[in-house]
């Protein structure tokens, strides 16, 4: 049992430094790339495309995306206020260290028609109802801004820009375009004026291991605790019956160990006893 429990030890000691180098690997790695110029996009997928339709919306210049890692020759995969998806390198300026307010937060715009304004899944209303995700009443204020995009001129001589979004609507959450004549801005953001060094990002975790979702092996993620603790209990008990002691009866044999503490417990009970007696069994 003593072997059992300092195995089990081992076993947590070694198990618990692994997580802690791999949280110090993980914190080396983190950067951030900063959008210093006006027209850098959020992408939808890793492809330079002639429509551009794979564009999400502008990064806002001066603020910064979440670096996770190396794509390909071309992009970066990003996370921006929690929309993932990809950046080109050559437009990214990395910095060394982590920004206090890295994303455009808590800005929100309203819809200022009189008839509403659709919430849609590109920046066009060419496409009818199919790109339709739902309707936006007049005065409507729970819309988060994220930046913009480029899209058709819905209405002539008013542009060809639209706002990407989330609109919260009985306590469900949609995103999507919204065309920005249609709107007013209620938040003013200022530029982001910190300062940092810029450097050439460094990942040393290889690509195809860092994902949109961040599956990083977390000790937070419950579920990643889960499976590895089941994956990690039949090689405990393994452990358990090799060492487990065992012990092997067999009627008429004997060991010296055994004859002698047979022997001391007679004699222990003799002696309790108004005389001594020593059957033949003793002297063997």
């Amino acid at each position: 049992m003593k072997k059992f429990t300092f195995f089990c030890l081992l076993f947590l000691i070694l198990f618990g430094s692994t997580y802690s180098y791999g949280s110090i690997v993980f914190a080396d790695n983190t950067y951030y790339g900063r959008a210093l110029a006006s027209g850098i996009y959020l992408y939808s997928s890793p492809e330079i495309t002639q429509d551009k339709q794979n564009r999400l919306f502008e990064i806002p210049p001066t603020y910064f995306v979440f670096l996770l890692g190396d794509e390909n020759d071309l992009f970066y995969r990003a996370q921006y206020n929690g929309i993932y998806g990809f950046v080109l390198k050559n437009e990214m300026s990395c910095v060394a260290g982590s920004p206090n307010t890295p994303f455009v937060t808590n800005a929100t715009f309203r819809v200022f028609t009189p008839s509403g304004a659709n919430l849609r899944s590109t920046p066009s209303q060419i496409q009818g109802t199919t790109n339709l995700v739902t309707s936006v009443p007049f005065m409507e204020t729970n819309l988060m801004y994220y930046g913009t995009c480029e899209g058709e001129e819905a209405i002539p001589y008013k542009g060809n820009i639209w706002y990407y979004c989330k609109y919260a609507k009985q306590e469900q959450e949609y995103y999507g375009y919204i065309y920005a004549p249609l709107c007013d801005m209620l938040t003013q953001f200022p530029q982001n004026t910190e300062q940092f060094e810029y450097v050439t990002p460094n990942f040393t975790v290889p690509a195809g291991e860092q994902t949109g979702s961040n599956n990083y092996l977390s000790i937070s993620n419950p579920w990643q605790i889960i499976i590895i603790v089941l994956i990690c209990l039949p090689c405990i008990a393994i452990i358990y019956f090799l060492f487990k002691p065992t012990s092997i009866a067999i009627k008429g044999v004997g060991t010296a160990k055994t004859k002698r503490q047979k022997r001391k417990k007679k004699i222990s009970k003799l002696k309790h006893s108004d005389y001594y007696e020593l059957d033949s069994d003793y002297f063997d």
